[in-house]
C-alpha cells in the first residue's frame, strides 16, 4: 500500500469499449481515496463518450489513434501532457501505445497493472496483486490497492445520459415498443465468438410469440445482422435499432430494459455497468477474466468445450437461452 498525496493523476486506458468500462471501478475508488486530486484520463475518441466528467474526471484527453505514429503529433502530445505536470501516471492498458503516452507524459511516477505487454514494463512499473489471475476488473483494482484505495465497494461511474434516455423513449414509442422489452446484441468482434444469426432470429420469434418485445441493437456496420433477424422474426414485437443508437443511447436503452442478451462484446459491459439483468453467451473466451462482474443479476451460458478458438457457439441452444430469459423476465 502506497498512500501518498498525489495531486495530479493521469489514467491511461484508451481502448477498447469493454476495457474502458472495466477500468471505471478503479476510477471510482481512486476518486474516493484522492478527492482533491486532479484526474485526467487519456482515451481514444471512439471510446470516450461513456466516461464521466467532474467530479470523477477533471479532464478527458483524447489521443488520435490514427496519428499516433506521426512525429509531429507525438511532439504535440508531449507538450500537452508535460504542461499538466503529472506526479502520478497509471497505465491500465500496459501495451506499447499506452506505454508511449506514459513516456511522453513526463509523469514523476509511472505504474500499471501486472500484465505488461509489448515492453510497457520498461516505462511503467507493473503492480501485481492478489488477483493477478482473476477478473480484469480485480487486476486493475489491485493497482488501486497499492495506492491505498479502499476497494471493498465500487461502482461504475458513467456519463449522465438523461437526454439520451428521453431520446430512446421517443424512439421506442415511435417503434411501437411497450414498456417492457429485451435488448438483443448479436454482433461481436471475432466471428468465432458469435452466436449464429439464425439462432438470434429464432429467439426473437419465440419471444415475440410470447408477446415480448425485443430491440435488436448494434453498430451501423452490423445492420445486416439486424435485417437478418427481422427477416426471421417479422413480428411487430421485434424491432431493429442497429445503427440507430450511440453509446450513451445504448446505455439508456439498456437501463430501461428488462433484460440484455449478448455475446462477449463491448455492449455486454455497458449492460453490466448498468447493473441490469443480463444473459451473456460465452464460448471461445472465458468469463472468468472478462465476463460480467459485480452484477448479481448477470447469468452466463457457456458453449460446449469452452476456452478454445474452435469452440462451437452453436452448442448453446435457443431453448436454453429462452428458458433463462423467461426466468429473468418473470422475476
Amino acid at each position: 500500500m502506497n498512500k501518498m498525496k498525489y495531486r495530479n493523476i493521469l489514467i491511461i486506458k484508451m481502448s477498447s469499449l469493454g476495457d474502458v468500462i472495466h477500468a471505471l471501478p478503479s476510477l471510482y475508488v481512486l476518486r474516493k481515496a484522492y478527492p482533491e486530486a486532479r484526474i485526467t484520463w487519456a482515451v481514444h475518441p471512439a471510446f470516450g463518450a461513456l466516461l464521466p466528467e467532474r467530479p470523477w474526471i477533471d479532464e478527458i484527453y483524447y489521443v488520435d489513434r490514427k496519428r499516433i505514429h506521426e512525429w509531429s503529433y507525438l511532439k504535440t502530445v508531449r507538450q500537452d501532457l508535460h504542461s499538466r505536470h503529472f506526479d502520478l501516471v497509471i497505465d491500465l492498458q500496459m501495451i506499447a501505445k499506452s506505454a508511449l503516452i506514459a513516456a511522453l507524459s513526463g509523469g514523476k511516477k509511472k505504474i500499471g497493472y501486472w500484465d505488461a505487454r509489448e515492453g510497457s514494463f520498461l516505462v511503467s512499473h507493473p503492480i501485481r496483486g492478489v488477483h493477478w489471475n482473476g477478473h480484469i476488473i480485480e487486476q486493475l483494482l489491485d493497482v488501486m490497492v497499492y495506492l491505498g484505495c479502499d476497494v471493498s465497494h465500487f461502482e461504475f461511474p458513467i456519463h449522465p445520459h438523461d437526454a439520451e434516455r428521453r431520446t430512446i423513449q421517443e424512439k421506442l414509442k415511435a417503434a411501437g415498443v411497450g414498456k417492457r422489452y429485451v435488448v438483443l446484441v448479436p454482433g461481436t468482434r471475432g466471428e468465432h465468438k458469435k452466436w449464429p444469426v439464425a439462432f438470434w432470429g429464432l429467439l426473437a420469434k419465440k419471444l415475440a410469440d410470447r408477446k415480448i418485445y425485443t430491440v435488436v441493437s448494434g453498430t451501423a456496420s452490423e445492420k445486416e445482422l439486424g435485417k437478418a433477424i427481422r427477416s426471421l422474426s417479422s413480428s411487430p414485437y421485434t424491432v431493429d435499432f442497429t445503427g440507430k443508437t450511440n453509446l450513451l443511447e445504448l446505455a439508456a436503452l439498456d437501463e430501461m430494459a428488462d433484460l440484455h442478451i449478448s455475446c462477449d462484446t463491448g455492449p455486454l459491459h455497458i449492460a453490466n455497468a448498468m447493473q441490469i439483468p443480463l444473459i451473456a453467451l460465452f464460448g471461445p473466451t472465458l468469463p472468468d477474466r472478462s465476463g460480467p462482474f459485480g452484477n448479481p443479476y448477470a447469468e452466463v451460458i457457456m458453449a460446449d468445450n469452452p476456452g478454445q478458438e474452435t469452440t462451437d457457439m452453436s452448442t448453446i441452444s435457443v431453448d436454453s437461452v429462452l428458458e433463462k430469459a423467461m426466468e429473468k423476465i418473470s422475476s
